[in-house]
């Protein structure tokens, strides 16, 4: 099933994001919290992919043990900094062959430790032209990826939403964001991006917090600003009491995202279907 049928009007979907396990014998357990996952039943499952495809193969074979075993749709992420054409071609065809038919097309973050790296190929410098590959080269439905408060690379929101238009303007047929933990950001976002002409579903990205140290780094890292009320809360609470506090509180985000008339829910799992479960039998 395409995008397009995923989130058409008057139907919220909601689906899950996954990360391959680090061993082989971490297919097995992830499988388990997947099929948890199926009482909700998900639109799609979105499958990450490692920077540079360092877990290329490790996606590849749990897309596979999913459509076998599971008969979920998927959504395949795939990044394209450092990517040749074959290669990004290849993953295509390989993914498409299985019947998956949706990406989430992404340009990939810049190797960390080599602030002089250039790219091998000068075909993909950024995100919309993966999309346009993608496109081009095979039938399958492409989503992007957005920033309620915006990429950390760019100078501005109106910036990065230049950048999301370029991607929708080369076939992005949806958009999935960043996680937020105010909604405020993502209502704001949505509306400067349909008065910039983006058109396409914009599907909420939601995580479930379970741990204040995690949570903080993860913040960190995507730049997404926690509520300080929340984050006070968190931090005189005991472990237990954290948990208890996210599961509530993106049970809350996503009651209001959804009186709101969000096209969709998309949670970020971790790979963590009890917390995931206990957030969504709050709402549904």
């Amino acid at each position: 099933m395409r995008l397009a049928e995923i989130y058409r009007p008057a139907k919220t979907s909601i689906s899950f994001e996954v990360f391959p396990p680090k061993t082989d014998e971490g297919f097995a357990p992830l499988l388990a919290e997947l099929r948890q996952l199926k009482e909700f039943q998900p639109g799609l499952i979105s499958v990450t992919y490692g920077a540079g495809g360092t877990t290329q193969g490790r996606s590849l074979k749990l897309l596979g043990a999913i459509v076998q075993e599971l008969g979920l749709e998927l959504m395949a992420h795939l990044t394209c900094i450092g990517s040749s054409e074959n290669s990004i071609l290849n993953f295509l065809q390989k993914i498409s062959a299985w019947g998956v038919q949706n990406i989430l097309a992404l340009r990939g973050d810049f190797p960390k430790n080599n602030p002089d790296y250039q790219p091998e190929s000068a075909a993909f410098q950024h995100a919309a032209d993966l999309v346009r590959f993608a496109k081009q080269q095979t039938k399958m439905s492409v989503a992007a990826a957005g920033f309620p408060e915006k990429h950390p690379e760019a100078a501005s929101l109106a910036d990065d939403l230049r950048h999301l238009r370029e991607k929708v303007r080369a076939g992005a047929e949806a958009v999935f964001t960043q996680l937020f933990f105010d909604n405020q950001y993502y209502y704001a976002y949505v509306a400067a991006a349909r008065q910039a002409g983006i058109t396409v579903p914009i599907i909420p990205g939601i995580w479930t917090i379970t741990s204040l140290k995690q949570v903080q780094k993860t913040a960190e890292l995507s730049q997404a600003k926690i509520p300080a009320d929340l984050l006070a809360h968190l931090e005189k609470a005991s472990a237990a009491e954290v948990r208890r506090c996210g599961i509530t509180y993106a049970a809350a985000q996503i009651k209001d995202l959804l009186a709101h008339n969000a096209p969709g829910i998309h949670l970020y799992t971790l790979n963590q279907a009890e917390a995931v479960t206990e957030v969504l039998r709050k709402v549904l």
